[in-house]
């Protein structure tokens, strides 16, 4: 419009109106397009600089500018395609793995649940037949009748919600710091010397950590049943600050036992996990001296304590 040379200014005109299209703001485009295209044709007559424009001018500059835009456009509409198809694969490729997932928990669900209830029927059987057996032996088959059923419980109320079928409800919900006596008495009955301190209110936990801290008490007895000689363990179940510490340590040389109760996660990594996934951190190592120690930290924020002390009971022989 002030009579200077074409040049290849216009390349950043159309790089910048580009870029307004593309990214969505379409009415500010359409306005600068209308103002440029008047401002081409009349602002140069207008400030006496240039001649005004013909309509060969007029229409050359119209048809170039409707090609501008509809190129944008089109490149706009390309992208966007290009970004709902990678979305549709996305899309697509998690059902896939959803579906693997849910396949993969039917599986477990009817092998587990099939071997479980037969571990248990034949524990009643047992329990029934035999009515002269030992008492050491009856106790160890009735530990583990009920130990398999609670897990078969367990496993269902887990994985049920991922089964398609016309299932009842559970019978119990998942275990929490609540149920801490319970596994307590089977890791007894099961010939291990829990002594237990609670020092926290398990109704005033979160209950992801609730579930963490009762799955990784639950696998540090099991180990201690496994390895430990003797089979002597402390629980300390305590709240210090934001974070409640779930403590388990045995004496034990660490010759490995006969494994007698059920496991709640895949050993050390299993608890780490458990930890890791509420935003905790998990030690295990031998101990000072004897024995070894399994130590979480569970963050809980400010929560209010009850203390519970528990004497240390001998297993029955």
């Amino acid at each position: 419009s002030l009579g200077y040379a074409d040049g290849p200014v216009f390349v950043a005109l159309v790089v910048t109106f580009g870029y307004v299209v593309v990214t969505g703001h379409r009415r500010a485009a359409l306005a600068v397009l209308a103002l440029g295209y008047l401002g081409f044709l009349f602002l140069g007559a207008a400030l006496d600089r240039q001649e005004g424009a013909g309509w060969g001018e007029a229409l050359a500059l119209a048809a170039w500018l409707g090609v501008l835009y509809t190129g944008c456009e089109l490149w706009r509409t390309r992208r966007d395609r290009a970004e709902e198809t990678e979305r549709a694969r996305a899309d697509t490729l998690r059902r896939q793995v959803a579906d693997e997932r849910l396949a993969i928990a039917r599986e477990l669900h009817d092998v587990v649940a099939h071997s479980m209830s037969l571990i248990s029927l034949q524990a009643g059987v047992a329990l029934h037949l035999d009515a002269e057996m030992a008492p050491a032996t009856r106790d160890a088959l009735q530990t583990i009748k009920t130990a398999s059923k609670e897990a078969l419980v367990e496993l269902r109320s887990v994985l049920g919600v991922l089964r398609q079928v016309d299932e009842g409800a559970p019978l119990a919900p998942t275990r929490g710091l609540a149920g801490l006596d319970d596994l307590v008495e089977r890791a007894r009955a099961a010939g291990v010397t829990v002594t237990l301190a609670l020092d926290a209110d398990p109704a005033g936990l979160p209950r992801p950590v609730d579930l963490a801290a009762y799955r990784i008490v639950q696998e540090a007895l099991t180990n201690v049943a496994r390895h430990a000689e003797p089979p002597v363990a402390a629980v300390r179940i305590a709240v210090e600050g934001d974070d409640l510490v779930v403590s388990v340590s045995d004496e034990g040389s660490g010759r490995r036992r006969a494994d007698a109760l059920p496991s709640g996660g895949n050993g050390i990594p299993g608890m780490r996990e458990r930890a890791a996934s509420v935003g905790g951190t998990l030690t295990a190592g031998p101990a000072f001296g004897r024995g070894f120690a399994v130590v979480a930290r569970l963050p809980v924020g400010s929560t209010p304590s009850a203390a519970r002390v528990d004497a240390p009971v001998e297993a029955a022989p």
